[in-house]
């Protein structure tokens, strides 16, 4: 496992200089085990599932007051898992919602993949594990996630330049609840802290626990914009919402006092490459939007 930091180069957590060209590419070096679908995986393999599944991991980078811990950087990151099959095809990175503890986030990932695979998907998925079940401000936790899920924006998009000065490859996000917020804030690093405009294919957002008008182009003077950096930073923006989310609809609404993009589609003027994309009527739970049978990951790659 190693430490990637964009400022002062790379360090490994063993010691020692790492160049931005030559980590990427000991990825396959240093992995001896193979990939293997979760969706075949039972009970007894799941802790080696989660050792194996390539992930990148920002876990243990914040504390419980969404503070970095010691020796984490607001760039840094880490990569987990094995790698030895990653890097010739399209990189989609699954990013997961809030709540969701280690072995849990690759259990998201790996039910996405099955469903992307399901429906013709033949590149590559790696999880992105980020610690969304830490916090623990007054609202059980979730306003420290929202400051977490923004700390991950610049880790991911630090993370996504070193992989493409690598990789020539399409890159796509897909992110789940509160893993939209990570996401839209990666496109905000993306154009203000690393200058990389079309960085992303697509991004993907499922059931997106942000509101509603934060990816606008005029979100208005009290809440965050997004739009721009979208615009900059992604070639094709998806949006995937469903009226009949009851975590969205009775949690959110309730915390924010305003509506979520995954649960009414985009509020204000969107951003040329966005599309709002009306599921209701296959999606009735915050977690079905990227089951196999019933969910709606057909629809997803239809957009690709």
């Amino acid at each position: 496992m190693r430490d990637h930091d964009r400022q002062g180069g790379r360090t490994g957590r063993g010691g020692g200089h790492v160049e931005r060209r030559g980590f990427l590419r000991g990825f396959a070096a240093a992995a001896t085990v193979g990939v293997t679908g979760l969706a075949t995986v039972g009970t007894a393999g799941a802790a080696d599932a989660t050792d194996d599944y390539p992930r990148v991991s920002t876990r243990g980078h914040f504390d419980d007051d969404a503070d970095l811990t010691d020796g984490e950087t607001a760039h840094s990151y880490d990569v987990e898992g094995d790698w030895s099959a990653i890097g010739d095809d399209t990189l989609t990175v699954w990013v997961h919602g809030w709540r969701t503890d280690a072995q849990e986030a690759v259990e998201g990932a790996g039910e996405a993949q099955s469903a992307l695979e399901a429906n013709g998907y033949g590149g590559d998925v790696v999880a992105y594990s980020w610690d969304a079940d830490k916090g623990d401000s007054l609202d059980l936790g979730w306003a420290d996630a929202k400051d977490i899920a923004d700390g991950n924006g610049e880790k991911l998009a630090n993370f996504l330049t070193d992989w493409s000065a690598d990789h020539d490859t399409p890159v796509r996000l897909v992110a789940h609840s509160l893993g939209a917020r990570v996401t839209v804030d990666a496109c905000r690093s993306l154009q203000d802290d690393f200058e990389e405009p079309d960085a992303l294919t697509s991004a993907t957002l499922l059931g997106g626990a942000i509101e509603d008008d934060d990816p606008s182009l005029d979100a208005g003077w009290f809440d965050d914009e997004y739009g721009p950096s979208i615009e900059y930073a992604v070639d094709e923006f998806d949006n995937f919402y469903s009226g009949d989310d009851p975590v969205l609809r009775y949690i959110f609404n309730t915390r924010e006092f305003e509506s979520a993009v995954g649960e009414v589609g985009i509020e204000g003027p969107a951003p040329d490459n966005y599309e709002d994309h009306d599921v209701t009527d296959r999606v009735d739970g915050h977690s079905g939007y990227y089951q196999q049978d019933d969910g709606v990951m057909d629809r997803v790659l239809a957009e690709w």
